[in-house]
């Protein structure tokens, strides 16, 4: 039967959620089958291929969530009532993958250099802290982790030296737990790891009038109206972006998700529509998925830089532009903006590349840097054994020596002199 249905396709199947690649058709060649490649190629197409192959991967999915509680997929954590998880959000919630108090003090002085020079240029600078869904509702996490003893937290530190430091910060993890108690709609979704279409809509009236608070803006004035449309079989946007992909036989049970109707005021006599860039994770796309607050608050030329650096215009769907800002003059890229913003939720504060370039632009290495620079290649290079280690881990991360060493060097350098 499996096979007259893929060569028939007598009963439609829907095709399968989430990323995954078809297998294609192999060519038939010598070298191909002197190799041994050709046979294992054409068993993956025709296996992607064969009759009633996704009503299968679908019962599968089901009855691992519904017999074992386990999704399929490495990427997935099933907790109570099946609320589902990211291991990386719940990996930083437990402290998995703390940076060390002495790092994050190195990064943060970095940073209020940075909000300084910026600010020396007229351009204002706020750090928004996303919350973590994982920290937010900690007793929906699978049983075995709901007594983990927990370490020490890159939230905790980067918040208590950020505040020590007066870096402008919005820190919209804390709000969301204060909202916790009395909102009547989730602020997050049951199936999703992005803050729900409701907990956008309230979150974007105390974010962007922090922005005009900070930047001195005037912006287009939104307000939501009407009743809130209420649903559980019809979510929208990213509030079912872990549900989703799951692949399921029967409906995904969804909280009872909100989404208000927001409604945008024309462009009034002394409002503006500043050019904000955004440097942040997934969490931004929020403002413009639900409702289009990114991108009619802000000029066109406003830009979104994911945390891998790829450049986004302010839209609903992920538009590339196609910039790479190895190329070009980075200053160009900065100083015509008339706000920056940083946006990541906590597990996402382990990449430090944004600061880093900033930094990088107002305070360049000088001559007297590259030679104290060059003594610790020295320092380091008169050690025992280090020379072999450095050959080691040259060899892993397919690196030069001379890359290495002066990687090494200079972060040294950075931690203890500059």
């Amino acid at each position: 039967m499996p096979a007259l249905q893929a060569k028939f396709h007598w009963l439609e199947e829907a095709p399968l959620a989430g990323a995954y690649t078809m297998a294609p058709h192999p060519e038939l060649t010598p070298n191909a089958l002197v190799a041994g490649e050709y046979q294992p190629q054409l068993e993956k197409y025709l296996e992607d291929r064969v009759g009633f192959r996704t009503w299968l991967i679908r019962m599968r999915d089901q009855l691992s969530l519904s017999l074992l509680g386990v999704a399929r997929s490495t990427d997935l954590l099933v907790g109570r009532d099946n609320v589902l998880f990211q291991p990386l959000p719940v990996n930083a919630y437990l402290g998995k993958n703390f940076l060390g108090e002495e790092e994050i003090r190195y990064r943060v002085r970095r940073m209020r250099i940075v909000q300084q020079e910026l600010t020396k240029r007229g351009i204002p600078f706020l750090f928004v802290m996303a919350p973590n869904k994982a920290r937010y509702q900690p007793e929906d996490l699978p049983a075995y982790l709901r007594h983990v003893k927990r370490g020490p937290t890159n939230y905790d530190i980067f918040i208590r030296e950020m505040q020590a430091n007066k870096i402008n910060l919005l820190d919209l993890s804390r709000l969301f737990a204060l909202w916790k108690d009395t909102t009547r709609y989730p602020l997050f979704p049951r199936g999703g790891t992005h803050w729900s279409g409701y907990g956008v809509a309230l979150v974007a009236d105390t974010l962007f009038a922090r922005v005009e608070q900070v930047g001195g803006f005037d912006l287009v004035n939104f307000r939501r109206e009407g009743p809130v449309k209420v649903t559980s079989d019809s979510v929208q946007g990213t509030d079912n972006d872990l549900s989703g992909p799951m692949n399921l036989m029967f409906p995904y049970q969804h909280y009872k998700m909100a989404y208000p109707r927001v409604i945008f005021d024309s462009l009034q006599a002394g409002q503006q529509r500043p050019n904000l860039l955004i440097s942040g994770d997934s969490f931004v796309w929020g403002f413009m998925h639900f409702d289009p607050y990114l991108q009619t608050l802000f000029t066109p030329e406003s830009r979104f830089w994911g945390v891998d650096e790829t450049v986004f215009i302010y839209d609903t769907h992920f538009t590339r532009t196609g910039e790479d800002l190895n190329q070009g003059d980075f200053r160009q890229q900065i100083e015509p903006r008339q706000f920056i913003m940083m946006l990541v939720t906590e597990h996402n504060l382990i990449y430090g590349r944004f600061i880093d370039r900033l930094y990088e632009l107002y305070h360049p290495l000088t001559e007297a840097d590259n030679s104290k620079i060059k003594v610790i290649e020295q320092q380091l290079m008169s050690q025992p054994g280090y020379s072999d280690s450095l050959w080691a881990r040259a060899n892993r991360e397919n690196r030069g020596f001379e890359e290495v060493l002066q990687g090494e060097a200079r972060t040294i350098y950075d931690h203890t002199e500059r």
